[in-house]
């Protein structure tokens, strides 16, 4: 029953209507926003209790902040300290952090009032969460935890000039936890109740009618108000349409530069497979895609995929009997330094080609260091193509 009461209230919660009902003055600007502060007793219903009915009353405190949608609906956020000392045994207190959603029904029920227009009676409908703790010193009890909650409240409201307001609200609180231990033992209960006194401000109240201080609009305002949004949806459209025409040039260019980049991955896939070919005719290959990061042995990522093409196309193919691996450098640096490095780069093409399960007996390393250039060092294009590493099958 208690989560179905709770899931009744937050379903109701969602449901209010939101209808854009608009402030009764169309030629000045709206506020929605209001803080307002409280303070007042709680009555919890939670096992164990005192007894006496006034020694389970307390004492509470809390916020609200609230948007109001219009003059008839809005929500807010409640943040709320509530005590349930109950004698000095029993001590305990719940941290109360709801959403809610109120309806003024002074609006709803008299919109065309002409006495106090700027009060209002509210209906609050919401939940939240509750961080709670409770005693039972006699007992030896402590008990902590967060408890779902859902709330229901009347409130009145009587305005002290447009910026500040006197409000007062009781409230129904139900709470759910999976103990059901809120007070400290177990119970087919643990509600509660809440009377509180506050004051509210309302933001730029002075400077634009503020929702909270307005009625709803009559007939005539709503029909100026929906040309008014005619008119909006209107320059709406016209740039929705312009957003359209410049997505449709985005697309054309990103298809463009797609298409191409997909003809550059094709040309490298040719590529290497010209080169594999080459490779199984017992040629001195060197694969243009295998690279290596600046002065090191190690293998840049972007020649995985041709490695693994060679490992996949050399585990296929059973009537080899040696790969030889040549590693070569640039003329950049000692020899001693390029021979060590030639080396190191043919045995690091080899240690990824046996991970991919080529045999490591049928690999065989040399590096030549400096010593067998095919391009020009003096420039860095050809120094970059003398920093190789040569296949070549033996059958």
């Amino acid at each position: 029953m208690k989560k179905l009461f709770l899931s009744a209230l937050l379903v109701g919660l969602f449901l209010i209507p939101t209808t854009n009902v608009s402030a009764q003055n169309e030629n000045r600007e709206t506020s929605h926003w209001s803080l307002g502060v409280r303070g007042g007793g709680t009555y919890f219903r939670v096992s164990p209790n005192a007894g006496d009915h006034m020694e389970n009353m307390s004492w509470g405190v809390g916020g609200v902040l609230e948007y109001g949608i219009n003059p008839l609906w809005g929500f807010g956020l409640s943040v709320d300290l509530l005590n349930f000392n109950r004698g000095d045994d029993m001590p305990g207190r719940t941290i109360d952090a709801g959403l809610f959603g109120s309806v003024n029904l002074l609006n709803l029920l008299s919109p065309n009032r002409t006495g106090w227009r700027r009060g209002g009676v509210y209906f609050n409908l919401g939940g939240g969460l509750g961080f709670y703790n409770s005693e039972v010193v006699s007992q030896d009890i402590h008990v902590d935890g967060i408890a779902h909650f859902g709330l229901i409240g009347l409130g009145i409201e009587i305005p002290l000039g447009n910026t500040f307001a006197l409000f007062g609200e009781g409230q129904y609180r139900r709470y759910a936890m999976s103990d059901d231990h809120l007070g400290g033992l177990p119970s087919h209960k643990n509600d509660a109740y809440f009377a509180s006194l506050g004051l509210r401000m309302k933001f730029n109240a002075n400077r634009r009618d503020h929702v909270r201080n307005t009625r709803p609009a009559t007939y005539r305002d709503e029909i100026n108000a929906l040309r008014s949004d005619l008119r909006q949806l209107q320059g709406q459209a016209d740039k929705t349409a312009s957003d359209v025409n410049n997505l449709d040039r985005r697309v054309n260019d990103d298809r463009r530069q797609q298409d191409a980049t997909n003809q550059h991955l094709q040309n490298e896939i040719d590529e290497l497979r010209r080169e594999l070919e080459a490779l199984r005719n017992q040629q001195v290959v060197v694969f243009s895609n295998i690279e290596f990061q600046f002065d090191s042995h190690q293998l840049k990522p972007t020649s995985f995929a041709a490695l693994d093409r060679i490992a996949a196309d050399l585990r296929n193919d059973t009537n080899w009997t040696k790969l030889t691996l040549t590693g070569h450098t640039d003329n950049v640096g000692s020899n001693a330094v390029n021979q060590r490095l030639s080396v190191r780069r043919a045995e690091a093409v080899k240690a990824y080609l046996v991970q991919q399960g080529v045999p490591a007996s049928k690999i065989e390393v040399v590096g030549r260091g400096a010593e067998q250039p095919i391009a020009t060092n003096n420039t860095r294009e050809g120094r970059a193509q003398n920093r190789r590493v040569e296949f070549q099958l033996s059958r």
